[in-house]
């Protein structure tokens, strides 16, 4: 990726999200494609708005604030760009991913030296086989049907490059795509699934990405994965806290920042050495690891959350915006299991990401690409239940039941 140094750091993507829009202004139905986006931002304005007033309370520096508004703005430009452009054809949502192979694989920063398939390789893979299935699939149909077993033997690979969150993101992904495949062998148990049956099934995935984190540990544990993934795993355990709590500690502290200003925030890259202070001390009371040169250097409130980082800084609205987004996830996949969707192990793997995108990873930097692409296709499936928005491809209107 390209990356200036302007008003923090401008991405290649984002300019070219710009031109894109530009390019896409001109189309005859640019209005009636907005008008679909309306809720969406609706409530990004609102967190927009809610994070701006924060900063004029807060009396934030402008090199922080310029930095805070811009990544709501330029991600509104890229949710747009995308969503006008990408829509119109199936074949433009299998190339947007083929496309993002080369920037995962050859966009990953210096400083994750040695955890490459953490923060790049895993997405750049995953994106190989989903897209290279969706591809596939539109010359050989039986392909799809093998996606469930294509994506799980990338996922237990991934497990054994210590990328945990991606493995449970694709073991998730793979039941989706198995679910849906199944049901369409039976019409009738198709037609019949209605709201409460929906629910039980998230519930029981939601069990199972509880067994599938505790199966990692396990493995971690016994140093079957090596011994960097059997180190890291006795880090975020020890003292008395689960691995998910372990490994995501900040928010801990992301949620005492929100009780002491729930309704404003604390302003754009909200700093206060208080809660590194704080966070530190509980970490050492639950018995947790610490490095010192994290906490004597820090001055960011810690958070690791899109959810949390968007209440922590901008207020309560920020938090609004990410539980609609959040709710994407659910609604797209609901209209899976009720059509035939060619580019299933897509979306699958796109609406089981973001779901763990929202409460679990930070947002910024190259996770602002990858939000608006999930989101774009997100809403895509939820638009063409409705019968609107039908790309513009040789396949047929999708089957409703």
């Amino acid at each position: 990726l390209v990356v200036f140094d302007l008003i923090g750091q401008l991405y290649l993507t984002d300019i070219l999200a710009v031109a894109l829009l530009a390019f896409m202004l001109r189309s005859s139905d640019f209005v009636r494609r907005m008008a679909h986006l309306r809720t969406f931002f609706i409530l990004l304005g609102l967190w927009l708005v809610s994070l701006i007033i924060t900063d004029l309370l807060r009396q934030s520096v402008p090199a922080d604030f310029l930095r805070g508004w811009a990544k709501i703005v330029f991600f509104g430009i890229q949710v747009s760009a995308l969503w006008l452009f990408l829509p119109r054809r199936n074949a433009y949502f299998i190339a947007f991913a083929i496309g993002s192979i080369f920037a995962w694989a050859f966009g990953v920063s210096e400083q994750f030296a040695g955890y490459e398939w953490k923060f790049g390789y895993d997405r750049a893979a995953a994106f190989f086989v989903v897209g290279g299935v969706c591809w596939g699939s539109r010359y050989w149909p039986s392909l799809r049907t093998f996606s469930p077993l294509l994506i799980l033997a990338l996922a237990i690979f991934i497990m054994f490059e210590n990328a945990r969150s991606s493995f449970i993101t694709l073991v998730l992904a793979a039941g989706v795509c198995a679910l849906v495949i199944a049901v369409e062998h039976w019409p009738t148990l198709q037609a019949k699934i209605r709201a409460p049956g929906f629910a039980f099934l998230l519930i029981a995935g939601a069990a199972t990405a509880g067994l599938m984190s505790s199966a990692y540990g396990s493995v971690a544990e016994s140093g079957s994965l090596g011994a960097g993934a059997q180190r890291k795993y006795e880090q975020q355990t020890a003292g008395d806290v689960p691995l998910l709590l372990g490994g995501r500690s900040e928010s801990l502290i992301s949620v005492r920042a929100i009780g002491d200003s729930p309704l404003i925030g604390h302003g754009s890259w909200a700093k206060d050495r208080r809660y590194v202070e704080l966070y530190r001390s509980l970490r050492l009371r639950m018995g947790m690891s610490i490095h010192d040169n994290y906490f004597h250097t820090r001055e960011l409130i810690p958070t690791h959350s899109y959810i949390l980082g968007a209440w922590v800084e901008a207020g309560i609205l920020g938090a609004v915006f990410w539980l609609y987004i959040l709710t994407l996830p659910f609604l797209a996949t609901y209209q899976l299991i009720r059509r035939e969707e060619p580019l299933l192990p897509l979306v699958a793997y796109l609406a089981v990401g973001l779901v763990w995108a929202i409460p679990f990873s930070p947002f910024g930097a190259t996770e602002r690409f990858m939000a608006a692409f999930q989101i774009v296709a997100l809403l895509w499936v939820i638009q063409t239940a409705k019968g609107n928005l039908l790309p513009n491809s040789q396949r047929s209107q999708p089957k409703q039941i």
